[in-house]
């Protein structure tokens, strides 16, 4: 849990360690705020409280930001996230993204007033890296 929050830390505030090439916070601080007005003044039923991840000079990155996007929707009175990752790392990325993406979710909905809705998420991408096929193949029982 306490990677999770860090990663957590790294959605919400812009702040980059000096290894990091980026974090998903310097693209999205600002986004969540205005996301969360919008819902709060504007009411449920804009189309436009979408959150972009990345610039024009990302695809020049070594490694471009996975997350791509959160497309968010009030529904039935609950805030709904639709993720897109260009990539994602089944065993490594894709738990700690989840947990991390839902506490946002789980944050921002309270500072609307909905509740918490549900993550439809997707990949064009989605892989286990050659490190980890021992341990996932012992996690799934197949040796």
């Amino acid at each position: 849990m306490d990677y999770v929050e860090q990663y957590l830390e790294k959605l919400i505030t812009s702040r980059k360690d000096q290894n990091e090439a980026y974090t998903y916070g310097e693209d999205l601080e600002k986004q969540i705020d205005e996301v969360i007005r919008m819902y709060k003044q504007e009411g449920p039923n804009t189309n436009q409280a979408y959150m972009a991840v990345g610039n024009v000079t990302s695809i020049l990155l070594q490694d471009p930001q996975c997350l791509r996007s959160i497309d968010t929707r009030i529904r039935y009175g609950s805030l709904h996230f639709m993720l897109y990752f260009r990539s994602w790392d089944l065993w490594a990325g894709f738990p700690s993204n989840l947990a991390g993406l839902q506490l946002l979710k789980e944050y921002m909905a309270k500072e609307i007033g909905v509740g918490d809705g549900e993550i439809i998420a997707s990949s064009k991408g989605l892989h286990l890296y050659d490190y980890c096929w021992d341990l996932a193949k012992v996690r799934a029982g197949r040796k």
